[in-house]
């Protein structure tokens, strides 16, 4: 596993200066006025935490990076951006953001202009048309780093979670907690699953348990945005007999468990007593959930921070094979999971 950098960056030092983290990329890129008692403070906060000024040497040394995203109604891809464009920013690097979605003149566009060679390295989370932007990237040698998925091999780097693990220590809370009707929620795909390691954690948990993930509890979301998508898959679910339901819930993300929170609301159902819920990724609203939610949580800042670091190296020496980092995924326990009260007969 690579090591993990640690070194301060523009959000610390805009902290300790009591300024935005605007003043302090305006006087490292020199690309904006400051006044001389603003420049005075954050020069004081970047020695004192031994912050390092690396500005490129003009222009034509700029570096124009790719973010290539699904749908940003999900909160869990921009915080990953804001790690990106920050960190690229103290190295006067230039960002691009692609979103793409289900039209393909619009995926068609995006890949046109990638394929020409436009940008200098690419940044990939969500999967959104994988196989063939990994294609331009091997056919051009364009750096690329993937969010979320492995990858590896000649300028080509990954930052991701250990999704099986992760779905394993998520299905044993709930047992822990007394559940055995536990069920999996996903979204609708398309042309690849990335939902399978958490399933197949969920699975391996199960079966230490002497249970087992039944197939009619393996639930896919119909299509549309994921809040709305699991709030339409709960209330299907919901029209099937009590005994017949899981007790609990292990959802792909944040935002397909808020919708299925709202449909046991609508239900006048509870959560946990009713039905426990475990989201994954630990966005914004997840706290503010009602009730909160307990979730596994992804280091989203940072990843976005540790791929731009990861593509400088890759740009550095195109032929290196850029790191394959697995962070931390804790999960955080909230209001949202609770003891089984429900006892089935066998």
């Amino acid at each position: 596993m690579a090591k993990i950098s640690t070194r301060p960056i523009l959000a610390d030092v805009a902290k300790l200066a009591n300024v935005s983290i605007t003043s302090v990329s305006r006087l490292i890129n020199n690309s904006g006025p400051i006044n001389d008692e603003t420049r005075m403070r954050i020069e004081a906060a970047m020695a004192e935490l031994g912050f390092e000024q690396r500005r490129s040497a003009g222009k034509e040394n700029e570096k124009t990076i790719a973010v290539v995203t699904g749908n940003l109604i999900n909160p869990f891809f921009p915080e990953i951006i804001r790690g990106i464009q920050e960190e690229a920013d103290t190295y006067n690097m230039l960002t691009v953001l692609f979103t793409l979605n289900d039209v393909p003149q619009k995926q068609q566009q995006v890949l046109q202009k990638l394929s020409r060679r436009t940008v200098d390295a690419i940044v990939l989370m969500g999967f959104p048309l994988i196989c063939m932007i990994e294609e331009i990237q091997s056919r051009q040698h364009i750096p690329l780093v993937v969010i979320n998925r492995r990858a590896s091999g000649p300028a080509l780097g990954s930052i991701r979670i250990d999704f099986e693990n992760a779905g394993y220590r998520a299905a044993q809370h709930l047992l822990l907690l007394g559940h055995t009707r536990i069920g999996y929620m996903s979204p609708y795909m398309v042309g690849h699953d990335i939902s399978t390691p958490r399933r197949r954690g969920m699975e391996i948990a199960m079966q230490e348990a002497g249970h087992t993930l039944r197939p009619e509890w393996v639930i896919t979301c119909p299509p549309g945005q994921d809040m709305d998508a699991g709030y339409h898959a709960m209330s299907a679910l919901l029209n099937r007999p009590p005994a017949e339901r899981p007790t609990a819930l292990v959802c792909y993300n944040d935002a397909i468990a808020v919708g299925v929170e709202h449909a046991l609301r609508v239900s006048c159902l509870r959560v946990p007593e009713d039905v426990s819920l475990i989201g994954f990724d630990d966005i914004a609203i997840a706290v503010h959930a009602s009730p909160p939610l307990t979730t596994i949580s992804q280091p989203k800042y940072r990843m976005g921070m540790m791929a731009i670091q990861m593509l400088r190296k890759m740009m550095q020496d195109p032929t290196e094979c850029g790191d394959d980092i697995v962070t931390e995924s804790p999960l955080i326990v909230r209001e949202s999971t609770g003891p089984c009260f429900e006892r089935v007969p066998a």
